[in-house]
């Protein structure tokens, strides 16, 4: 394995201002109809279990299970032909295990150790690029944002931004996340939302955030719109960084929003209680209105058919086709 570090440091260019589902057939295999009205499947995990449900037939099953032992996070390939998990191994203190599973038959298809620039990361969270050719760790104390390919050998590590005069390294609160040309969008000392197209060597900055609570961004398939959580509600707002308004309200929080496919609702992860960090699923319109979560009738609330309460969930979702 190469362990050779490539580190760029990059001096923001600021470019501000730049930068319904289908319903044709709603009736379940077995001629009922869809209690949603949507097609697709939501993947869902709780504890060691990652779900599936099928908003057609509104009925779950179990998608795949894990040991959540050294568990760091799994990642859906933007295909969804694949799963990427990212774990520790039992005994192993320098070196995190990253594993490529085929949908389809469970097959793994490549696997390797993922060694960081700096320091041990062994937790950290792992994603899979759009063209299936690379993953990119989130940042943690000892390492920005790192990019290897799939033998783990290092593409490159963005280890701080220079903002003005000023170098500002990255934390263990910025995120990091896939567009679908292979770019990447991060976030920045609880402040910028920042883009970096391959290879990665130039930044744009996307949105100066006035707000202190913000983040889980998640981007539509169409690379159009961002999903977010602001002041514990969830808004959306254009890929360049403009129309930022907010589509959910309700007495308790939003945590994140997964957009459909078609990118016309969103699938809201709703706050259980004050203190436990478990959510429930539901399902909003995205068409610029505001919906409250506790009492809109436009909220689909996720409950599977056979079940007597609604799904806990705590980590990570998805809508696939």
């Amino acid at each position: 394995m190469n362990t050779k570090t490539k580190t760029v440091a990059l001096a923001l260019i600021a470019a501000f201002g730049v930068l319904s589902c289908a319903k044709d057939d709603d009736t379940n295999p077995d001629g009922g109809v869809s209690p949603y009205g949507l097609t697709g499947k939501l993947i869902y995990t709780f504890t060691s279990n990652v779900y599936q449900l099928d908003l057609q037939t509104n009925r779950q099953s179990t998608y795949f299970t894990y040991n959540t032992y050294g568990f760091n996070n799994w990642d859906m390939s933007w295909d969804e032909q694949f799963r990427l998990t990212n774990e520790r191994e039992g005994g192993v203190f320098d070196v995190a295990k990253i594993t490529l599973v085929r949908n389809e038959d469970g097959a793994i298809v490549d696997e390797f150790d993922y060694d960081s620039p700096y320091g041990n990361d062994t937790d950290t969270e792992a994603f899979l690029s759009p063209d299936n050719a690379k993953v990119v760790y989130n940042p943690t104390f000892d390492n920005g944002i790192v990019i290897t390919d799939l033998d783990g050998n290092l593409i490159i590590h963005l280890e701080s931004v220079t903002v003005g005069q000023e170098t500002v390294a990255f934390g263990i609160s910025d995120e990091v996340l896939w567009l679908p040309d292979n770019s990447l969008l991060f976030t920045l000392d609880n402040r910028y939302i920042l883009r970096a197209a391959p290879p990665y060597t130039s930044l744009s900055l996307v949105k100066d955030m006035p707000y202190t609570q913000w983040g889980n961004l998640r981007v539509n398939r169409q690379g159009t719109q961002l999903a977010m959580m602001v002041s514990n509600h969830i808004y959306v707002m254009d890929i360049d960084g403009n129309d930022l308004r907010q589509v959910t309200e309700s007495s308790g929080g939003e945590i994140h929003a997964d957009f459909s496919p078609d990118g016309e609702h969103l699938l809201v992860a709703k706050k259980i209680g004050p203190t436990f960090f478990y959510w429930n699923l539901a399902v909003v319109p995205n068409d610029g209105q505001v919906y409250n979560m506790d009492d809109s009738e436009a909220v689909m609330i996720i409950k599977p058919e056979g079940e007597n309460t609604l799904p806990a969930v705590d980590g990570g979702t998805f809508w696939i086709e």
